[in-house]
């Protein structure tokens, strides 16, 4: 099979390479010079276990990195893989799912190699009734076509970044279609990459799945963090009591409290709701979003009464700024920690970043403090060091002074107690959520 992919982004990226490496002939659009700079050196331009390895393998040979597609190849079809964020108003983020990039691809890209016998997969997650009320209106005007002859499929992408590349071949992959046409070259195509290929009954219930698969694991968070939070009302240590509560007990499988974010889990809450304001369940959704963002508050108010008022010698060092730490991932998309450190430079302190994955570059871009290599350096003028992923190198770094006696009042959080197994010098004052308010 011969596709075109648009966007080489994490999603794109992943999918164009797990395909040529079943020997489909990719050719992907990309038009970011950083990222076609990365790929002719045969790598990635974020950090993906396994991944440079198969564009070694497979660039310019079923690999093609273009800045549009050639018109003298013929596609079996096309696939739209670019991000649906939500819209920003002053640079704040809103509640409301922008289809800006989608509806851009559509418009530039295949216009001019697109002629209506293409398959057309939507990979990106979009509200449900996107795919037929927005996508397939727009691709029979662009072809001059009846909407029934355009072939249109939705087929959810479910990744989880840290090991995409493994579960591209390996994860049942969702499908679905317009029409019989769709679905089996939609099938074709996913069956060379996957051994389960699951067919959903219409394009609304692909989207769908995606959105609850994301959506499910937001909520499910949301309620380890509510019981971490009302078990320090009775002095009690909410982590502990979660693993007690846990072990042995397999009708017990509550969600670890920490962080929900990152680049799908702090929008897709939003893009389920977004077209259905007399459903019931729209509420009991959002207050679950709702509460996990509200953990960023939470961080910046213990700041406040552990360390002061932002004044000159008031650093706090933030380590984890990638959105996950396991599996580990450079991603600083959605991340809880640059928002944390967004509301912590708002309200007037000064910080060191740090991270073990994240590239320097991508940090200092985000223009929030100064970016250490160092963990011991990023922690050595401030006055609090907040650990917020659970990176498994924190385990590496025991014999960091910072973690083995007090330093006139230096205060610790261990958001995720990513470094539980260390052991800490009596003085040192650490917290975890677990009883961060106690």
């Amino acid at each position: 099979m011969r596709i075109g992919i648009i966007g080489l982004g994490y999603v794109g990226l992943t999918l164009a390479v797990a395909a040529a490496s079943k020997d489909i002939d990719v050719y992907g659009v990309e038009i970011n010079e950083h990222i076609k700079d990365c790929l002719r050196q045969n790598k990635a331009h974020f950090f993906e276990p396994g991944l440079d390895n198969l564009i070694k393998r497979t660039n310019n040979r079923t690999l093609h990195v273009v800045e549009e597609f050639p018109h003298d190849v013929k596609f079996d079809a096309f696939i739209i893989t670019v991000g649906t964020p939500l819209k920003k108003i002053d640079g704040k983020k809103q509640e409301e799912p922008n289809f800006d990039y989608i509806k851009s691809a559509l418009r530039g890209t295949v216009k001019d190699v697109y002629d209506g016998s293409q398959l057309i997969i939507l990979r990106s997650t979009v509200s449900v009734g996107t795919t037929r009320k927005i996508v397939l209106p727009f691709l029979a005007e662009l072809c001059q076509k009846p909407e029934d002859e355009i072939l249109v499929a939705m087929c959810p992408e479910r990744t989880l970044e840290g090991k995409a590349v493994y579960e591209l071949s390996n994860l049942p992959q969702i499908i679905s279609g317009n029409n019989k046409e769709s679905v089996e070259i939609a099938q074709r195509l996913f069956r060379i990459m996957t051994p389960c290929v699951i067919e959903a009954k219409s394009l609304e219930e692909a989207e769908l799945i995606k959105l609850y698969c994301n959506v499910y694991r937001d909520m499910t968070f949301a309620i380890g963090n509510a019981f971490c939070m009302a078990a320090q009302e009775f002095g009690v240590d909410g982590v502990k009591a979660i693993e007690h509560a846990n072990y042995g007990y397999e009708r017990s499988n509550i969600a670890k409290p920490g962080f929900v974010a990152g680049p799908c889990l702090e929008k897709d809450a939003y893009i389920l709701i977004n077209n259905m304001p007399e459903c019931d369940s729209r509420d009991f959704i959002l207050s679950a979003r709702k509460f996990n963002e509200s953990m960023e508050d939470m961080i910046v108010r213990w700041v406040r009464e552990k360390v002061g008022e932002p004044s000159e010698g008031n650093v706090i060092a933030l380590s984890g700024m990638a959105f996950k730490g396991q599996p580990e991932t450079s991603d600083l998309r959605g991340s809880s920690s640059v928002y944390i450190a967004e509301k912590l430079k708002d309200a007037g302190y000064k910080m060191n970043l740090h991270d073990f994955v994240a590239k320097p570059e991508e940090m200092e871009a985000l223009k929030l403090g100064t970016v250490y290599h160092d963990l011991e350096d990023a922690c050595a003028d401030a006055k609090a060091l907040l650990v917020l992923n659970n990176n498994k190198k924190y385990s590496n770094v025991t014999d960091a002074p910072v973690f083995r006696s007090d330093r006139d009042g230096f205060e610790i959080l261990d958001a995720w107690g990513a470094c539980t197994e260390l052991h800490y010098a009596d003085d040192v004052k650490i917290s975890t959520l677990g009883d961060m308010f106690n």
